[in-house]
Formats: C-alpha cells, sequence, structure tokens
C-alpha cells in the first residue's frame, strides 16, 4: 500500500495466530454444523412449493423461456433426477433445492478459508457459528431460487476482492471471475452493482493501483450475462424480487433472524462504529460491506452480520477489559423476554390451528428455544463462557431443526393444495393463475401436469380463484381448503 493511502487511517492488520481449541469446543463444533446440516437437508423432498420466489422459479424452468436463464435452464436438467426417485412426494424439487443448500455450505467454506486470511479464522469459526444459529439466513439453503447461489458467488467475490487489495503479489483474477460470474447466473442485476461497488470500495480502502484496472475487466462478466438473458423480472433479483426496493422489509428480516444472538449483534454494532470513528481498516472494510450489501439487497448482508456478532463473542471472555459487556448482557435479557411474548402468541395461534399433536410440537420447539435463550443469560451474568456461546447457538439451531422436525409437518399437510387441484382438474385446457403470492404456488404444478398457463385471462378456459373461509358465498366446480403459508383459504378451479 502507497503511503498516500497510509496517511490518516490505520492499516489492517494481520490476523492473530490462531487460539488453542480444547476438545470440549471442538465437539461444540462438531455437534454444531451436524445440527445445521440437518435442519438445512431435512425434508427437501417433500416441502411444497413456496409462494412467491420458489414458485415462479419452477415455473420459469418448466416454461418454454427457460432458455433465456442459465439458472432455469440448469433446474430442467436437474427436475428428472429428483422425479425419478419418488413421484409421490415433491422430490421432482429435490436437486435444484439441493443446489441452494451446496452454495450454502460452500459460502461457509469460502468464508472460513479466505475471510481467515483477513481477519482470522478464529472470528470466521464463531461468525459462521452465529450466521447457522441465524433464523433468516439458512432458510435460503431450502428453496430453489437464485439467492443461496448469488450468496455463493458475491461472498466469495468480495472476500477475493479484499486479498486482491492486501496481497498484491498474487493474482486473483480467475477465483474473483469465477465467483462473480456464479452470482451474475443467479441475479446479473445486483451483481453487476455489487461488483462495481466492491472494486471501487476496495480502491479506497486498500490502496493500490495497478492491480485494480485488472480486476475492473471483471465488470465484463455480470454486464454480458445481463446482456444475453435480458430483464429476467424477479428472476434478475432476488428472493425479494418482486419488491427490489422494499429495504425496510429486508431490513427487518435480516435483524429479526439475529433475534437468538441480539446481544452479540447489538455489541457487534457498537464495536463497529467504535473501529470507524477510531479509522481502524477493518472496521471501515466490514462497513463498506454493510453498506454494499444493503443497497444491492445481497445475503452477505446477514451474513456480515452474524461474522460482527461471532467477533464479540470471541472477544467477550478473552479480552480483561471487554467495553461492550453490557450491550451484550442487556440484549440477552431483552431477547429473554421476547422469546417469551413470542413463545405465547405463536403457541395460542398453534392452539388454534394445530390443536392436540400439533399444539405439543410447537411447545417442544418453543421451549427448546427459550430455555437455552435462558442458559445463555445464565452464562453472560455468571461468566460460565460455554452456558453463554451454546445457549445462544444452540437457541437458534435447534429451534430451526424442532421446527422442520416437529412442527412444519403440519403446515405441509395443508400447503398441496395446488398438487390436489391439478390432480382433480381432468381436462387440460388453458387456465388462467392469477399473479399473487397466494396463488403463485399452483403455478409449477399446472405447467408440470401439461396446462396451457396464459397470461391473458380472455383466451383462458379455466380460472383459478380464492376467496376467505368465511365466506359462504362463493364457490366453484373444483375447490377445497388450502393453506399459503400461515393464512387458510379456499382455493377452486371454475369454468369460463
Amino acid at each position: 500500500m502507497g503511503r498516500k493511502h497510509r496517511r490518516g487511517k490505520k492499516a489492517m492488520q494481520a490476523p492473530a495466530a490462531p487460539e488453542p481449541t480444547s476438545s470440549r469446543f471442538q465437539f461444540f463444533l462438531w455437534i454444531s454444523s451436524f445440527f445445521f446440516f440437518a435442519a438445512l437437508i431435512m425434508r427437501l423432498d417433500v416441502i411444497t412449493a413456496w409462494p412467491g420466489a420458489e414458485s415462479y422459479a419452477l415455473d420459469h424452468a418448466l416454461s418454454l423461456e427457460r432458455g433465456s436463464s442459465l439458472l432455469s435452464l440448469l433446474y430442467y436438467g436437474l427436475f428428472p433426477i429428483g422425479a425419478g426417485i419418488d413421484t409421490n412426494t415433491e422430490a421432482v424439487w429435490l436437486f435444484p433445492r439441493l443446489l441452494s443448500s451446496v452454495s450454502v455450505l460452500l459460502t461457509g467454506f469460502f468464508t472460513f478459508r479466505y475471510g481467515g486470511k483477513l481477519f482470522g479464522k478464529d472470528a470466521m469459526t464463531y461468525g459462521l457459528l452465529c450466521a447457522g444459529a441465524s433464523l433468516f439466513l439458512p432458510f435460503f439453503g431450502k428453496v430453489a431460487t437464485g439467492d443461496a447461489l448469488a450468496l455463493l458467488g458475491q461472498t466469495g467475490f468480495f472476500w477475493t476482492i479484499l486479498l486482491a487489495g492486501v496481497d498484491t503479489e498474487k493474482n486473483r483474477l480467475l477465483p474473483a471471475a469465477l465467483f462473480i460470474l456464479v452470482a451474475a447466473v443467479a441475479a446479473p442485476a445486483s451483481s453487476l452493482v455489487f461488483a462495481v461497488a466492491t472494486i471501487l470500495s476496495g480502491r479506497l480502502l486498500l490502496g493500490g493501483n495497478k492491480q485494480w484496472f485488472n480486476l475492473l475487466a471483471l465488470l465484463g462478466i455480470p454486464l454480458i450475462v445481463l446482456l444475453l438473458q435480458g430483464n429476467q423480472g424477479i428472476r434478475t433479483f432476488w428472493f425479494w424480487g418482486s419488491h427490489p426496493l422494499g429495504y425496510g422489509k429486508w431490513l427487518l428480516y435480516a435483524l429479526l433472524g439475529m433475534l437468538p444472538l441480539l446481544g452479540w449483534m447489538l455489541a457487534g454494532f457498537r464495536d463497529l462504529i467504535y473501529k470507524v470513528r477510531k479509522e481502524e481498516q477493518a472496521g471501515r472494510i466490514f462497513a463498506a460491506g454493510l453498506l454494499i450489501s444493503f443497497l444491492t439487497q445481497s445475503l452477505l448482508f446477514p451474513l456480515i452480520i452474524a461474522l460482527l456478532a461471532g467477533k464479540q463473542m470471541q472477544l467477550y471472555f478473552r479480552e480483561a477489559n471487554y467495553p461492550w459487556r453490557d450491550w451484550v448482557r442487556g440484549g440477552a435479557v431483552v431477547h429473554l423476554i421476547l422469546a417469551f411474548l413470542g413463545a405465547f402468541l405463536a403457541l395460542a395461534g398453534i392452539g388454534v390451528a394445530f390443536p392436540g399433536a400439533g399444539f405439543r410440537a410447537a411447545l417442544g420447539m418453543a421451549a427448546a428455544y427459550w430455555i437455552f435463550s435462558l442458559l445463555g443469560v445464565i452464562g453472560l451474568y455468571g461468566e460460565r463462557r460455554d452456558f453463554a456461546l451454546g445457549g445462544s447457538i444452540l437457541a437458534g439451531l435447534l429451534g430451526v431443526l424442532f421446527f422442520w422436525v416437529q412442527v412444519y409437518p403440519y403446515f405441509e399437510a395443508e400447503r398441496g393444495w395446488a398438487r390436489r387441484l391439478v390432480e382433480r382438474s381432468e381436462v387440460t385446457l388453458p387456465i388462467y393463475i392469477p399473479a399473487g403470492d397466494a396463488t403463485s404456488t399452483a403455478l409449477p404444478y399446472y405447467r408440470r401436469a401439461g396446462f396451457p398457463i396464459t397470461r391473458d385471462s380472455s383466451k383462458a378456459d379455466l380460472f383459478l380463484d380464492h376467496w376467505p373461509l368465511t365466506d359462504t358465498l362463493s364457490s366453484a366446480p373444483i375447490e377445497l381448503k388450502g393453506r399459503i403459508l400461515l393464512e387458510q383459504r379456499e382455493f377452486g378451479i371454475r369454468p369460463k
């Protein structure tokens, strides 16, 4: 780095040597990895297509328009493999979903490998534990959309660009090109903006000259993909592509996903503000990463939040004068109260929707989540590192795992309405399916069954409709009760 770029800012320090890892902590890492992997893979072959992004992505892959999207072509090639496993479940969508799962796992691998070179492998270990325990980020490994693939590409590109700025002796053009290509296939528009912002930020924060001119040539990759594929509508963006500027919802979900680690997250933000004011290079890099990923709605945003929280886990018991102790403890206590109130409200709703066995399943999930959150608070105030860290991490990991194992099957029993409607629709006439998340689930099922789907209602012979359960006046020749996600409605097929 030249002198003019060192003046007025602190250079990024080399990562500290790895701390010795006890056998107990190694066991905790292995068991946490197992819980995360189980929750990631569980029920991928039985989950009905999710309304919104996944349904649109699957429908596009089944349509004749799939040639305009490399990802849709890949999905289309994977459908027969799953269909050959089991025709009585949702196994046809299994391998596109596994592609997302593998992308999430590879994101963790490259974050540990490349991010560890910049900020230390111990810091990355704690950060990935927090990412796995979040309620938001792992979900994208369970849906057949471009989100996880974009996460892999954009995260790998971010770390590679930083390494190129820090170590100018190595040529990192090839890995950076591969990462941005993966990201561009999934989300070309946002990946182009992401790449431009990342390279410019790296140049401003890390200095140097020559290597950045070489890296600028990489901007042609997402641009070419965008020009070749054209505007993919909601597939041009990520999961919230139908509302690409919905930053309020995006921020809300990203922060709510970190609820099990609320105290650590708050301390991470406070520590980041302190480091930016002190002009520490690492703080500026993470702040730039947060800003870039937020503006482009990249899933790198919640991952960086998890890394900030994980850094506080590393420092809390290591530093004798750790300055943000009250932030961690206060956030953990607030979360414990919120978790109790949230569990009470959730159990009240589930008790009405799924009385009996469904309520008991939800009770087990809520109990596991709250008890481990309580252990985390006890560990913070009792200075017990194993309780403090283990309680926070396992609250998220086991809460998510128990949801997929115990609670979700009760939702799935009423979410398969689209498949049942298709089975009762005997004549494959052109059908009009109105736009919206409520009816989007039906798109891939009718498309796969050979029904011509038209966007012009005047050219349709059949119409998919839905109405509230309280509406006793509406009816259709073929109708049944189903569930969107939480909301129950009547769905019916009407002739023209």
